[in-house]
C-alpha cells in the first residue's frame, strides 16, 4: 500500500505550489477556449433538455389514448394524403381491432373489425372503448355465444370483452376491453367532397391461402359525397370484414365506420361509412373525451 502523508508531522512533509508565469496572450487564448467550451456545453444542454421535452411530450400524447394530437395537425391538406403514408399507417392501425362473434349455427362465425374510440369506458374494470357494427356481433346478442376482441398488429391481444350496448338502425355497436388502446379523435366538422380517406379492417373471409397477408388491410380514396350529414361516400374499398372499421382522414381523425358496400353495373361502386356524430347522437352519449 502506498504512503499516506501524516499532516501532523509538518516538519517531515511539506505540499508546495509550482509557480508558472504565463504571457498575457495564453491567458487570452486560454479565456477565449473555456468561453467556446462553456457555449458549447450551454447549446448540448439546450439540445438535451429539448429531446427529453418532447420524449415527455410525446409519452403523455400515447398516455393519452389520443391518435391524433391537434396541435400537430394544424396544416395538414385534408385534400392530399399524408406525406409519410407507412408511418401513418402504423399510427392508426394501433387503434384497430379484429372481432369474431360464434354464430347461432355450428362451426359458424361472423368476421369484423372495430376500432378504439376516445370515449371514457362506463364500466369497472375495463379500460377502452370499442367501436364496430352491429352486424358483426348480433350473434353475440344475448346468445351466450362467444364474442372475441384481437388486439395488436399480429392480432395477439386477446383481452377481456364486454358488450355494452347496440343501435340495429345505424349498424352500430359498443363494446369494452380491459386493455389500455389509442383511440381515435372524431373529426370536428363532417367530411367534404375531395377529402382523402383511407379504410382500414380485416377481410379474413377470402380464399386467399395466406389470409395474415389481409390483417388491417388498407384501402385509399376520395370522399365523393355526404348524404344527410350521415353516410360517407368514399372511392376506398370497403371489403368484406373491414365492416366496423375506421375511415379516416389525412389527419388521422376519425371521420366515419365502414359499413356498407356494392358493385354492380347498373349502380356503379359506392363504399359507405356511417358517419362518427351518430355514435353520440344514437349509441354514446357521453362522448367525453381525454
Amino acid at each position: 500500500m502506498a504512503d499516506v502523508p501524516n499532516l501532523n508531522e509538518s516538519n517531515e512533509n511539506s505540499w508546495t505550489t509550482s509557480v508558472v508565469e504565463v504571457a498575457s496572450g495564453d491567458i487570452e487564448a486560454k479565456s477565449q477556449r473555456i468561453v467556446k467550451v462553456a457555449i458549447l456545453v450551454s447549446v448540448f444542454s439546450l439540445l438535451v433538455a429539448g429531446f427529453s421535452l418532447l420524449k415527455t411530450q410525446s409519452v403523455e400524447s400515447k398516455s393519452s389514448g389520443l391518435i391524433a394530437d391537434p396541435a400537430n395537425t394544424e396544416g395538414i391538406d385534408l385534400f392530399q394524403p399524408p406525406k409519410d403514408l407507412p408511418s401513418f399507417i402504423a399510427t392508426v392501425e394501433e387503434s384497430v381491432v379484429a372481432i369474431e362473434c360464434e354464430g347461432n349455427e355450428e362451426g359458424i362465425w361472423t368476421y369484423g373489425t372495430g376500432f378504439v374510440a376516445a370515449f371514457e369506458p362506463e364500466t369497472d374494470g375495463f379500460e377502452s372503448v370499442i367501436v364496430t357494427n352491429h352486424h358483426v356481433i348480433e350473434d353475440c346478442i344475448d346468445s351466450g355465444n362467444e364474442l372475441i376482441v384481437l388486439t395488436g398488429a399480429d392480432q395477439t391481444g386477446a383481452p377481456r370483452v364486454n358488450l355494452l350496448r347496440w343501435d340495429e338502425e345505424n349498424d352500430l355497436a359498443v363494446i369494452e376491453v380491459d386493455e389500455l388502446l389509442p383511440g381515435l379523435v372524431s373529426a370536428e366538422t363532417f367530411a367534404s367532397r375531395g377529402w382523402w380517406s383511407m379504410a382500414i379492417g380485416n377481410p379474413l373471409e377470402t380464399d386467399f391461402e395466406e389470409t395474415i397477408v389481409l390483417y388491417n388491410s388498407t384501402t385509399f380514396g376520395y370522399i365523393s359525397y355526404v348524404l344527410d350529414g350521415k353516410w360517407n361516400y368514399t372511392s376506398a374499398t370497403i371489403n368484406g370484414g373491414n365492416s366496423g372499421g375506421p375511415l379516416v382522414n389525412s389527419r388521422g381523425e376519425l371521420i366515419g365506420i365502414n359499413t356498407l358496400a356494392a358493385a354492380s353495373t347498373e349502380g356503379g361502386v359506392w363504399n359507405i361509412a356511417v358517419d362518427s356524430d351518430i355514435l353520440c347522437e344514437k349509441i354514446f352519449t357521453d362522448c367525453a373525451t381525454d
